[in-house]
């Protein structure tokens, strides 16, 4: 078994076990089950999903920093719905303009090499 199987077989583990503690309505295991060292290609997935969570526990700064890093790793036009959830919680947590300038990302205003996600500032 290649290590990239092995990564995948304990990310798929780890994601269902997450799961399962949503269910229950257990946030803070499933968050530590999603707490994994080197996903590789699994990092953008598994940062959409914490984001969710954080998200719907009302905590919009988290959420926003997991969503963040989701729309960096996926690549365009993927990275959209990153985006689109990164305004919605930037919104939520009162940063407006930032919730705005990420907006136009999401909906394909900037190419990716014009957006500075961190407010206009080089």
């Amino acid at each position: 078994m290649t290590p990239e199987q092995r990564r995948t077989i304990l990310v798929t583990r780890r994601l269902r076990e997450a799961a399962g503690y949503l269910e229950l309505g257990l946030v803070d295991q499933a968050l530590q089950c999603l707490e994994i060292e080197d996903l590789g290609p699994w990092e953008g997935p598994v940062a959409m999903f914490k984001g969710q969570i954080l998200a719907s526990q009302g905590r919009y700064r988290d959420a926003a920093a997991a969503f963040e890093r989701a729309a960096q790793v996926f690549p365009p036009p993927h990275d959209r719905v990153a985006w689109y959830t990164l305004s919605q919680c930037l919104r939520q947590a009162g940063d407006t303009i930032r919730a705005i300038q990420v907006l136009g990302r999401a909906r394909g205003a900037y190419p990716r090499q014009y957006f500075f996600p961190t407010g206009g500032e080089a």
